[in-house]
């Protein structure tokens, strides 16, 4: 029997899944199936160094090691946890996405690689409601997925629930840097939001997060900007020819490379702009 989630067709979950969902085929392997902006900390990267480079960064501040129990949330096609399964040696990974041909990638490249689902077990499910008991895990960590909540309160109520006492938290995710300003502002943020199905109160700065994940019950919150080491490196290299020609392949010209560069120029452009900032944050359950 599968274990898959039907979401029901108004749901944010749906959204999601439909978003990520189109044109799978091939796109796996594509970058090792990694999905993130990476962390670009020195001239002459590849892609794909910069995406291990942005989950080894995320796993510091976790402070993971080989007596960690941890929870991806929102795993992608689990290229994050094979790596981390394989340098961190953690004593358990369950990893959990939306998208459930996500989770069907994910499950045959741990296959492929010999890890077993005592080590590393993924499962299809909502952020907002983890199919989890109470104080299940030491760590939870999440790239890239959070913004996507609908809302980002439960996602923090849920974390705050799984987690263990003294367990901690760390994700990146996108904050508001200032007000727009003028009608382009406001129009550029609009339309990232609504091409990337990012609901609309979850466009906010940092003392906002401060303030939710405190009222959810977190302490020693901690929030960096990293936009600088995350959205450049990423879009130009998206934007380049080989990458172009691959995403036509993959996923066609609309999908593929109309969209793909619609959603990158655009979150390029509002970081330009001084809209958006990159940030990483790390807070813990108290004792």
């Amino acid at each position: 029997m599968s274990d898959r989630t039907q979401w029901e067709a108004a749901v944010q979950e749906k959204k999601i899944e439909s978003f990520y969902d189109t044109a799978m085929k091939g796109f796996h392997e594509y970058h090792q199936g990694y999905l993130n902006f990476g962390y670009w900390t020195k001239g002459g990267m590849t892609y794909v160094q910069a995406a291990e480079n942005l989950v080894r960064q995320m796993c510091r501040r976790l402070g993971l090691n080989s007596e960690s129990v941890l929870l991806d949330v929102g795993c992608g096609m689990g290229t994050q946890d094979t790596l981390i399964a394989r340098e961190v040696k953690p004593k358990s990974i369950d990893a959990l996405d939306v998208t459930w041909q996500h989770i069907e990638r994910a499950r045959e490249r741990a296959s492929r690689m010999g890890i077993s689902k005592s080590e590393l077990h993924f499962h299809h499910g909502t952020a907002t409601k983890l199919p989890f008991p109470d104080a299940s895990f030491t760590h939870l960590l999440s790239i890239e997925a959070v913004e996507f909540c609908n809302t980002r309160e439960d996602f923090f109520k849920e974390a705050f629930r799984v987690l263990k006492s003294g367990g901690v938290l760390a994700f990146s995710d996108y904050a508001l840097a200032r007000q727009p300003k003028n009608v382009v502002d406001r129009f550029i943020i609009m339309a990232v939001r609504r091409i990337w199905k990012v609901p609309t109160v979850n466009i906010y700065g940092n003392e906002v997060f401060k303030e939710k994940l405190a009222s959810a019950g977190f302490t020693n919150i901690q929030i960096e900007n990293v936009g600088r080491l995350t959205i450049p490196g990423y879009y130009h290299e998206s934007v380049r020819l080989k990458n172009f020609w691959a995403m036509w392949k993959i996923r066609g010209f609309f999908k593929g490379v109309l969209g793909g560069y619609l959603i990158d120029r655009g979150i390029y452009s509002v970081y330009r702009r001084g809209l958006c900032e990159y940030i990483i944050v790390r807070a813990q359950k108290p004792s």
